[in-house]
Parts: C-alpha cells; structure tokens; sequence
C-alpha cells in the first residue's frame, strides 16, 4: 500500500468516529444545560418577616406586627416562602435568624423585612428586641451588644451564596430612649447612612437619613398599616415593576402621602441603595414603566386634592408646573394663605391681649397692697385672672386692717409706757461644726454649715470692656453662723410645696428650645421642655417663688431661720477657699468636672470649646465634683435668686454680709423690680459661669435656666 492514501475500510471508520465524537459533544452540553435549568428550577424565593410592638422596656408600638403580617401575606403571593415571627427577644430573634440563614441555598433569592424600633449609633444601624434594656445616654456600647446590626445581617445573609439579598426597613422612627415617640442614645430620629452594601444587595429604608417615619398620618388614622407599608404594599403586587421603579415610586407617593400629616410640615423621603446585578422584578411579566406625566399628574392630585396644606400644592406645582390641575392649585394656595393671614393676624391679637393679662398677673399675684391688685381689676375687667384678682384684693384687705389693728395696739402700749416682753419660747437653733451636713425633715434641702471668714468680694471681667458690674472689689467678713444647701433645691423637693401649699406654680417660662428661645406656654418646674426628675434642680421658678417656698420651709421647721443667701454669702461659698475666677483656679479647661454650662458639645456659639461636660441641658444635682465645702453646682446647671435688689456695681453696697442690698435708687440706680441671681447655667459658658460674675432678670420672670438654693441661720 502507498502511502498518502487510504483504504475505503478507513474512511469508513474514521467518518463513524467522528460522527459519534459529535453526537458525545452534543449530549454532554445537553447534561450540562439540563443541569443549569434544574439548578435555576431549585433556587428559592425566601423570606424573613419580623413585626415587634410589644417592648418590655421601651415605648411600644402599635402597627409594627401589622405590617409583618400584611407583608408576609403579600409575599406569600409573590412566590416567596414567608417565615412570619412576631415580638421576638434577643435571644428568639437570634433563633429566628440561625434558621432562616441555615434553609437558604446557593443562589436562592432571599428578603429581610423588620418592622420595630431601631436607632443610629456611630454610624451603624442596628435592629432591637423587645427585651432591649432601656439605657441612658453614655451606655452606646451596651447597646450595641443587645441590639442586631444592619450589617451584620447582611452579611449573614451573603455568606450563603444568595443571588439577590433584599432589606426592607420599615424601623427609622424616633430614638426610644431619651422620649416618647413611635419606632425608630444614638441619632435622635432615625436611622444612618449605610456603608456600601456589598453586591446582589438592595436595602430600602422607610425615610430618609435623620428623618422620621410615620407610624400614623394622625391620632385617629383607622388605616392598620403604617406610612410606609401601606404604600409599599401594592407596588409590590404590580405586575412588570422593577424594584427600582418600586423604590422610586414609593419614594414619591410615601413623601406626599406624608405631607398631609402634622400640618404639612412633616418629611418623609424613603431613601435605598441598590447594588444588585441586573433586574429583579417582586412580580415578573410585562414590564413597566414609572408611566407617563400625565399618570403621575393624576396619582399626585388625587393624593392631595383634599388637603388644607399651603405646602401640599407647593409641592405639586414644584413637580407639575403646567400639570392638568396648577391652575386649581394656584387658587387653592391663594385661598390657604389669605385664610391663614387672617387667622394670624387674630390670633396674634388675642395673643398680645393674652401675653399682656399673664404678664401683668405675674407681676401683681404676689403683691402685698390691695391697691397694687387693683390696678389689674382696672386693666382687664374681664381678664383671665380677674377671679383671682378680686379673691386676693379681699384676702389682703383683710391682712391690711389686721396689721393696723395690731400697730395701733403697739403704738398706745407705747405711749401707755409698755414695752411688748421677748417671747420665752422662742426655739434656739442646734450649733453646728463647719463641713457638717444636716437636714431638719423629709422634704428638707440637706445643708452644709459653712466656717466664718473673710473674702474679697468682687471681679474684673476681662472680656467686658464697658461697665463692670462686680466692682469695686472689697473685702467682706462672713461673721455669723450659717448653712448653704448642698444641692440647688431639687424638682421633688418643690413639688413637696407645691402639693402642701397649693402654690400657683404657673405655666408660662422661658425656655430655649430647637435654638430658639421664648416664652411658651404649658412650661412649668416640672415639665420645663427636657428631660427632668425629682432629682433635677426646679427651674422656671422666678423670685417671689423662691420667697414662697422659704416662708413654707420655715413653717416645717420649728423656729425655722431659712432664707435666700444674699449675694455676698453666696459668693462666699461659691469661692470656699478659692481666691481667683474659680474656686479651684482661673482655667476654664477645667470647668467642665464642677459645673453644667454651654460645654464643647453644645450647639451654642458661645460654648466653651476647651472641655467637654457630657450633658447637653439640665443635669441631676450632684452629678459634677464639689467644691472643697461640699457644696454643688454653684456654677451652671440653673444660676440662683439671692435676695438682693438689683446694682450695677458695688459702690454703697452694705459691709453686712448678712444684710440683703435692698436700696432703690442712688448713684447706680438701684431697682427691686430685678434681682441678682448668681452662677450662671447650663445655656452660658466663661465668665457668666464664675464665682464673681452677677447677673441680674426681673423679679417676676420664670426661665428654665433659673432655680435657687436656700441658707439657714444658726445663730
């Protein structure tokens, strides 16, 4: 046989050969495909539905269940297999968690709803059980080892290979801790920006980054579901909506739907991260469209067609300003501002008639002389108080002729040559040792006898370069037996007076809330616009309340010798053995472990940025170092009424200690319309906050950064 050719034998074979490699090529693909398709048929749709409303601890929640419920419903539908838990502890939520994670597979399509509370703490999320402990602000740490990070779940959910993990967080209400308020230390409201999730992750959030979400449009919304969930329901049944055409469209209608409630000031703007890797659709088939304008123009105007809110209709010529409906909306915000114009406009009336009655009350309800009262009668006939008024102008007149009966007695004793005798039974006050403490009774502010001694009395105020108030500097003998309160007197001890003498406590103080400060009413010592105790100094207390609450402190004590501290023996127990600003030097870096004032982490222009302090307003008394006296507080927290009328330096002030400076008029234009109060407060920072500093308001105004402290006389 040649070579270069072949038998017919052999091209019969090597054609069968290659007929059958052909035929193995095509069958091994078919397995391969076959596997692929079977492979794809077994990926799952899982789902983990947590609800939780009834915390232990913590203010609970009224819709959270019923939303985990509505959404495992939902998905049931959408092809998912839904593991439904409601009001898990820690320890059933890590449970609930290490099962779902050890069903899923390779591949599966997995989902994450929470509805509960949930808070922001150092820019990470986490979600919390219905046994999570209620902590105070410092306690982070604590927190965060009770609680379920964001990322953490993530990531326990990417470790399984999934294709896609989706996170719904229906959790970004108000922080539980520091006030009431409906789900959401941390961030005040709502939750953080995430970090990057990692790919084949989408995270929806039911607002936007420090802002709250809704509960509730309003106290009698009958809707089961909150904001969020009831918008985010139907989306999910649309047939064809990809899940980013989901998230944009709840984005919008959650933000009108939540401009109707709290008088369309409230803002709720879902925000989401998506990383995923292609289309998910929660209903695949035909796909769809956000839709045309003009759906989206009828879908906004049947949302707010009703509303009486300005910005509601702001809102829709922002989006449609040639829309089917602007010229509607145009007149409607016409009629809505010439309303509210009106509206203003009365109300600032009776407001100004209002604030006029109060004010003048204020100043007239301690008055000793009928005829003062009177004025008020005369005012406003009709006013709020006139009832009052006219039961005090009798109560006086009373008192009035009782005082004349008894000086005329005394003076036709005197004349008759009879001196009245010294009263016998007259109780001798117990002596007591310098630094030793006492109290006289249950309700009593505990004291601290302070030693006798000499001090200079006064301070040059380095940053003010006009008038210095604390001048001439003199020195001062603090020559009679006294004590000073160890704390500044305490919410649960004036709340003590108020019960037993039906004091009027009043409701109307000056605050500084949200950066702004005025009057607002329904603020009283007790409910001052922050947090408080019975362990908190009473603020809103103005000078004649401080003299009320002495006068009943004395009648619990036998022979009681309380009263307000002038202001030299004020100055004397805030300097103890101090001589210079401080009584433990003149360096401000070092304020911040005696005193409550405007500290670094205050939002105050003016704040001390040398230190940090750790409390933002009031703090609970003795919560910072004492001095070497053991006395609290006597600078910042709430600055304290002394008995003295108001001077604008010291020239003629009484050498006295003891003697309260109660001149009116002379050279510095004295006035017992004001008084001083000393020490500064928790809204003021540097010199304001100092032994020698003085500072003056008006007798009869309350302001939640005044309170006082009382001295007793034990000799």
């Amino acid at each position: 046989m040649q070579s270069g050719t072949s038998s017919p034998i052999a091209l019969h074979l090597t054609k069968n050969l290659r007929w059958h490699g052909k035929l193995a090529l095509m069958l091994v693909m078919s397995v391969l495909l076959l596997s692929l398709v079977v492979s794809k048929a077994q990926a799952k749709r899982m789902a983990l539905i947590i609800g939780n409303d009834q915390y232990k601890n913590v203010t609970p929640l009224k819709k959270a269940v019923n939303d985990a419920v509505a959404i495992s419903s939902t998905l049931t539908d959408l092809g998912f297999e839904p593991h439904l838990h409601q009001n898990l502890d820690r320890r059933a939520m890590n449970a609930a968690l290490a099962n779902f994670t050890g069903k899923i597979e390779k591949d599966d399509e997995v989902l994450f709803f929470f509805s509960g509370h949930g808070i922001a703490v150092r820019g990470e999320n986490y979600l919390l059980p219905t046994d999570v402990p209620a902590v105070t602000p410092g306690q982070e740490g604590f927190i965060t080892r009770e609680a379920f990070s964001e990322n953490e779940i993530i990531r326990s959910l990417q470790d399984q290979g999934v294709r896609v993990s989706i996170l719904i967080l229906d959790a970004c209400r108000n922080n539980p801790f520091p006030r009431k308020g409906t789900r959401s230390i941390g961030r005040s409201v709502g939750l953080g920006r995430t970090t990057a999730p990692p790919q084949g992750t989408f995270v929806m959030y039911s607002a936007g980054v420090g802002q709250q979400a809704l509960d509730r449009l309003s106290d009698d919304d009958p809707h089961p579901n909150s904001v969020y969930t009831r918008k985010l329901i139907p989306l999910l049944k649309e047939e064809g909506l990809q899940i980013v055409r989901v998230a944009k469209r709840l984005r919008s209608e959650v933000e009108a739907l939540a401009r109707t409630a709290k008088g369309g000031a409230h803002k709720q703007y879902p925000s989401y991260y998506d990383e995923l890797r292609g289309d998910f659709f929660f209903k695949p088939g035909k796909r769809k469209e956000f839709g045309s304008k003009k759906d989206a123009d009828d879908l906004l105007w049947a949302t707010i067609e009703k509303s009486k809110n300005l910005s509601d209709f702001e809102f829709y010529l922002t989006e449609h300003p040639k829309g089917r409906y602007a010229s509607i909306a145009r007149l409607k915000i016409r009629q809505i501002k010439s309303a509210s114009e009106s509206k203003k406009a009365k109300d600032d009336k009776n407001a100004q008639i209002a604030d006029a009655d109060d004010q003048l009350w204020d100043e007239l309800k301690y008055a000793r002389r009928s005829l003062e009262v009177e004025a008020y009668v005369h005012k406003f006939p009709n006013g709020k108080h006139i009832l009052e008024a006219r039961s005090l102008i009798d109560r006086l007149r009373k008192i009035e002729y009782k005082n004349f009966q008894r000086i005329k007695a005394l003076e036709e004793k005197k004349v008759a040559g009879i001196t009245p005798p010294e009263n016998p039974n007259k109780p001798k006050t117990r002596s007591y040792q310098p630094g030793e403490r006492f109290q006289d009774c249950r309700d009593c502010p505990k004291m601290v006898a302070l030693p006798t001694g000499t001090f200079n009395m006064g301070w040059r105020d380095p940053d003010r370069k006009r008038h210095q108030y604390a001048l001439p500097i003199r020195k001062m003998a603090i020559n009679k037996k006294i004590a000073i309160g160890v704390y500044e007197i305490t919410v649960g001890q004036y709340d003590a007076f108020i019960k037993d003498a039906g004091h009027d406590p009043g409701n109307l103080c000056w605050t500084y809330e949200k950066g702004r400060g005025k009057h607002r009413r329904g603020r009283t010592y007790a409910k001052n616009g922050f947090k408080s105790g019975k362990d908190y100094p009473a603020a809103c207390i103005n000078w004649f309340d401080a003299k009320a609450y002495v006068k009943w402190l004395n009648q619990q004590v036998p022979g009681g010798t309380y009263r307000l501290p002038t202001e030299a023996e004020w100055e004397y127990a805030a300097r103890a053995t101090g001589k210079l600003r401080w009584h433990y030097g003149d360096t401000e870096k070092f304020l911040c472990q005696f005193s409550n004032h405007a500290a670094a982490e205050s939002k105050v222009k003016w704040r001390n940025k040398l230190c940090r302090d750790g409390v933002s307003y009031l703090a609970r008394v003795g919560y910072f170092k004492s001095n070497q006296w053991g006395v609290y507080d006597m600078y910042g927290n709430v600055a304290e009424w002394t008995e003295d009328c108001t001077h604008y330096d010291y020239k003629g002030a009484p050498q006295d200690s003891s003697v309260p400076w109660t001149l009116v008029g002379g050279p510095n234009n004295g006035t017992c319309n004001d008084r001083i109060h000393r020490g500064g407060s928790w809204l003021q920072s540097g010199g304001t906050v100092s032994s020698g500093a003085r500072q003056f308001t008006k007798a009869s105004e309350r302001q939640v950064t005044i309170g006082f402290r009382v001295v007793k006389e034990l000799e």
